[in-house]
């Protein structure tokens, strides 16, 4: 029998709270709007986040913004996208109560996870000083 090699890296009682729920996503265009429009932005090696502050009670919300610009393969485009919604899903629990846009940057080179997730916590600050001046 195959074991998933997901389920030893992370124990069942953390696995619970790794979802991609409905309510941890921006998906209206008024929504994405507002955070174009409010948003303060911060740019790093592989991606540009827009945040800006939530009212939204599931806390953080993630919004993708994966344009042609970034790759005409519509098959790159949705392994980028698949690699930022799992760097989310693993440090929704660390980030503020914010709406979040990415943009992924480099167009047509692989997002290596544990270098994404290091840039999103390191963007967080700037983020920050750019909200509260």
């Amino acid at each position: 029998m195959k074991e998933n090699s997901e389920s030893k890296s992370v124990p069942a009682r953390e696995k619970k709270n790794l979802f991609f729920r409905r309510a941890h996503r921006v998906r209206s265009r008024a929504d994405f709007a507002h955070i174009y429009g409010q948003g303060v932005r911060a740019r790093g090696r592989h991606i540009l986040l827009v945040a800006t502050l939530s009212n939204h009670p599931a806390g953080a919300r993630l919004g993708l913004s994966v344009g042609r610009k970034y790759s005409p393969s519509a098959v790159l485009r949705n392994q980028a996208k698949r690699v930022l919604r799992e760097v989310f899903r693993h440090i929704r629990a660390e980030l503020p109560a914010w709406d979040f846009i990415v943009i992924p940057l480099r167009a047509g080179k692989k997002l290596p996870p544990a270098e994404l997730e290091e840039e999103w916590t390191s963007l967080i600050p700037k983020l920050a000083q750019k909200m509260n001046p």
